[in-house]
């Protein structure tokens, strides 16, 4: 009985500092990562509204969020919403980071639409979709079909790739309409 306690005792002790060593090492790494994540996302916004000069977040974005979101039936979370602003403190329009599920979880773009509800830019942050088809939505031709619309349902799909083709209209959808509502023109 002993060799057993004895046993289950060294397994617990090396469980534990593993445990631990684990903790610390997540600790010394997620501030890093999560400034990598930040930046990535600072590019994107600035590529798919080049010419804001900054962008501003907005004082009630969590509540707005809630209850946007709330409304959703299509999969999709506006996870950020900043304002962007030309030189002299102007408002363009604004950035969108939105999530969706295409063939795969977790389909993140950054989307620059302006105060007509107008896209003037998509960028692909993230997504896991597969490398032959799916993963078209990065490319420039993809992309190209965004710009200037005010209606998701004006893009053409990704040949093969019906999932994600509607998890990047449905996310697109998503923002313009936050930015009808925001403006007033109601969705």
């Amino acid at each position: 009985m002993s060799k057993i306690l004895k046993n289950t005792a060294i397994l617990l002790v090396i469980t534990l500092v593993a445990t631990l060593a684990l903790s610390y090492v997540y600790s010394l790494t997620k501030g890093p990562i999560d400034e990598a994540n930040a930046q990535k996302t600072r590019e994107a916004y600035q590529q798919v509204y080049a010419d804001a000069a900054s962008f501003q977040k907005l004082p009630d974005e969590n509540t707005l969020l809630a209850d946007y979101n709330a409304t959703l039936t299509t999969g999709v979370t506006v996870t950020e919403v900043q304002v962007a602003v030309d030189a002299s403190g102007n408002k363009l329009g604004y950035v969108f980071s939105v999530v969706g599920k295409g063939y795969k979880p977790d389909l993140t773009l950054a989307l620059g639409v302006d105060v007509t509800g107008t896209v003037v830019g998509y960028n692909v942050i993230s997504h896991q979709e597969t490398a032959g088809y799916g993963a078209r939505c990065n490319d420039p031709d993809i992309k190209a079909q965004f710009i200037g619309i005010t209606d998701a349902a004006e893009v053409d799909g990704i040949t093969g790739a019906t999932r994600t083709s509607r998890a990047l209209r449905n996310e697109t959808q998503a923002a313009i309409d936050l930015v009808k509502r925001m403006e007033g023109d109601g969705v």
